[in-house]
């Protein structure tokens, strides 16, 4: 039984090692003089915006910026005016509103060769890594997920969304999926590719904005990329509270988990299930004699150790995260439970004050 428990928790290893096992950074090549315009869509973003900004402010080529300000009732359209940025209000008496509307109404004004479509909560890492995320740009969609930069200890319980909102494109297995899919928050792409696939416009009413994209531009024969922004753009999501945070991922993470092939899925609950069992297995080896003990903690920490490497990867997390990623586990299951419930019982969803329909 002892042999049993072990190998079955060393396995959940391998599964994550699996699910997870390329790493595509992005690295300086050579780049084009292609202009450039920045879109930006912000709601209330007076918070966020003055350190994209600024970061944007240390880049090292030009660009345009343009941040689309969608109904704030803060000082958002002020600071970016101060930065010197084009700021556009979308009509707000229209069936289509939101970030997808706030793009698009961007990229229709924007002058440039390439369109890079920026969250407010981004921000750049050094004053090269704009050049750098372009000189990665080969036509297509290029995606990013930004390096989650976490400051207070209750962020540290998104480490599990951040795993597997990443593993969920189907990417980042030894044998890349067919069924492409792409990050939200920092999306490049040319302007004629952009108005080729008719961009936010054909997705006006897809929830996850990224994966639509991803499929709109695959179906017209596109490469879709996807880097991990690590060392280059970073985000720091939901620093207000963890009931913000709650809300935050329960808005749509049921539906994006959908969209995950179903063999890369079991892979990802077999190690999410080995969080648990090696807690279980430790608890259990207290009861039991020297060795079992012993083995369960040498097993415990292993895991422990593999689970830190990975989600350093996505953020900042500690290793008392990876120590007690069990807690972490319950905590998804919590968030999980809550949007799937949201999604395909109540079908709708609440994000900065505006109710969404599912």
């Amino acid at each position: 039984m002892l042999i049993a428990i072990i190998a079955f928790i060393i396995l959940s290893i391998v599964a994550g090692h699996i699910v997870f096992y390329r790493q595509p950074y992005m690295k300086q090549n050579s780049t084009s003089a292609a202009t450039l315009t920045i879109i930006i869509p912000a709601r209330n973003e007076a918070h966020n915006l003055p350190h994209l900004l600024h970061s944007l402010s240390k880049q090292t080529i030009e660009f345009d910026c343009i941040v689309v300000d969608d109904g704030s009732t803060d000082q958002t359209a002020d600071i970016a005016r101060q930065y010197g940025a084009t700021v556009l209000s979308p009509p707000q008496e229209t069936d289509w509103q939101g970030k997808s509307a706030a793009c698009y109404l961007g990229a229709m004004q924007a002058d440039s060769d390439l369109l890079l479509f920026l969250d407010a909560d981004t921000w750049f890492e050094k004053s090269d890594a704009l050049n750098i995320l372009l000189s990665n740009y080969n036509g297509g969609l290029v995606s990013v997920q930004p390096y989650h930069q976490t400051r207070k200890p209750y962020e540290q319980l998104s480490v599990w969304f951040n795993l597997l909102t990443i593993i969920g494109l189907n990417i980042f297995t030894p044998v890349r999926s067919k069924h492409v899919s792409a990050f939200g928050p920092v999306v490049l792409c040319s302007k004629a590719h952009y108005q080729k696939t008719n961009g936010h416009s054909a997705i006006r009413h897809q929830l996850i904005e990224g994966f639509g994209l991803a499929d709109i531009f695959y179906q017209a024969g596109l490469p879709v990329d996807a880097y991990l922004g690590k060392g280059i753009v970073n985000f720091r999501m939901y620093p207000d509270g963890i009931q913000s945070m709650g809300r935050g991922w329960a808005k749509h993470f049921a539906t994006g988990a959908a969209a995950t092939e179903l063999w890369i899925m079991i892979g990802i609950l077999y190690w999410m299930v080995g969080s648990m069992a090696s807690l279980i297995f430790v608890i259990w080896g207290v009861a039991q004699n020297n060795l079992i003990f012993i083995s369960a903690l040498i097993v415990y920490s292993l895991y422990a150790w593999h689970f830190y490497t990975m989600s350093r990867r996505t953020g900042s997390f500690t290793m008392w995260t990876a120590l007690c990623s069990s807690i972490t586990f319950v905590y998804f299951l919590v968030i999980f439970t809550w949007s799937w419930f949201n999604t395909y019982i109540l079908k709708k969803s609440k994000w900065k004050d505006r109710d969404i329909n599912l």
